[in-house]
């Protein structure tokens, strides 16, 4: 599902890549969260299912996650462009009962220099697929803890998702390395082969779901970070929503990640 808001001019290829896919994807839900300009229309005009839903892209998701048919669920930005071969590598990841999460390798790619891709960016977003859960949850990393971003078209079991709470609602960002978190934490699902045995006397320890990264890569548009400047300040700004995001309690996160969307994206649309 494509969560989008006011997208109508990125949209279209979005949806065309999609249609390309082989094999294809079994439906293709566009989560409209209030749009102003043509992305219903853009949406309907590509063959996409259209709904619409509250604005935020946690909520969108949500949604759309709730009226999807199948068993999986692929979730990506109105501005990535996804491999042919996709559904595939999917359906391969997930043939391994001990994998919950994934995403592919991302790519970013100027706006106003088309064909350009932002090679610092892009090797940072790969990086901290790594080095986020490594420094800040080393045990957790060991056990198969990626840290996922959205524009990396993140993908799961429909079961998996839900068993551990889908999207948190409540955060204006950060949804995505939060939802890597809470599946990772929930492991397989009890009886999956590889999964901990759930008979005995004393309960099981609990296995740990496997986050992955595919070595297929995404393309999304860098135009965010090219509207922030320079590459070293949105590299600032990340790491500074990351932060706020890791250092808070939970009861204290939607409030800090509000204010300091505030503060970093004034217009408090979709961030990245």
């Amino acid at each position: 599902m494509v969560p989008a808001l006011d997208e109508g001019r990125a949209l279209g290829a979005t949806l065309l890549a999609l249609q390309h896919l082989r094999p294809p994807a079994q439906e293709v839900i566009v989560v409209d969260g209030g749009s102003r300009d043509r992305t219903r229309d853009v949406a309907r005009a590509h063959g996409a299912r259209c709904i619409r839903g509250r604005r935020g892209r946690a909520s969108q998701m949500n949604r759309g996650a709730r009226v999807a048919s199948g068993d999986l669920l692929w979730f990506v930005h109105a501005d990535t462009h996804v491999p042919v071969g996709g559904v595939a590598s999917i359906r391969a990841a997930l043939a391994d009962p001990g994998t919950v999460l994934g995403g592919f390798s991302p790519r970013i790619v100027s706006e106003a220099a088309p064909g350009r891709t932002l090679r610092f960016m892009s090797a940072n977003n790969w990086a901290k697929t790594f080095y986020g859960p490594l420094v800040g949850r080393p045990v957790s990393f060991a056990r198969g803890l990626r840290c996922l971003f959205g524009d990396q078209a993140m993908f799961c079991r429909r079961a998996d998702f839900w068993r551990s709470g889908g999207f948190d609602e409540d955060l204006p960002l950060m949804e995505d390395a939060d939802l890597c978190l809470r599946m990772h934490m929930s492991g397989p699902r009890p009886g999956a082969a590889g999964a901990p045995p759930t008979r005995g006397l004393l309960p099981p320890r609990r296995r740990r779901g496997r986050v992955r990264m595919l070595p297929d890569e995404v393309r999304t548009s860098g135009r965010r970070i090219e509207s922030m400047g320079s590459g070293l300040y949105a590299t600032y700004v990340h790491a500074r929503l990351g932060l706020g995001w890791y250092l808070c309690r939970d009861a204290e996160r939607p409030a800090t990640l509000r204010r300091l969307c505030k503060k970093y994206y004034p217009d408090t649309r979709n961030a990245r």
